[in-house]
């Protein structure tokens, strides 16, 4: 291989770990500002990133990366976040039925992604 191609890679190489750095700083960031009860659209808006399941996302990697130990107790306030959001979801009389339904279904969801597994 010629010195050119040596440095093409290099460069290459270094633009990798670097994305790879931004990527998990993002995930570490947005575990950090959920745990500080932060919305996914809000970590999404702060973070720039391409909305609140891509937030989600970055949590859940993030979380997965943890010690066993930590990621029981991030579940656990995670758990009780999105059941404190759930009650307040059905006691809202502003929105209709199916949006209540629906909206709760996404909750549920989110509940599954923090199974262990």
């Amino acid at each position: 291989m010629t010195a050119r191609l040596h440095r093409r890679i290099a460069r290459l190489a270094l633009l990798e770990v670097r994305t790879l750095t931004e990527y998990l700083d993002h995930d570490e960031q947005a575990l950090v500002l959920r745990d500080q009860g932060r919305t996914y659209l809000g970590i999404a808006d702060i973070l720039d990133l391409d909305g609140a399941r891509a937030a989600h996302a970055a949590f859940n990697r993030a979380l997965r990366l943890r010690p066993r130990a930590e990621q029981g107790w991030l579940r656990s306030r995670e758990l009780a976040r999105l059941d404190a959001l759930a009650s307040r979801m059905r006691g809202r009389d502003d929105l209709a039925v199916e949006e209540v339904v629906r909206r709760l279904r996404g909750l549920k969801r989110q509940r599954d992604s923090l199974s262990v597994g």
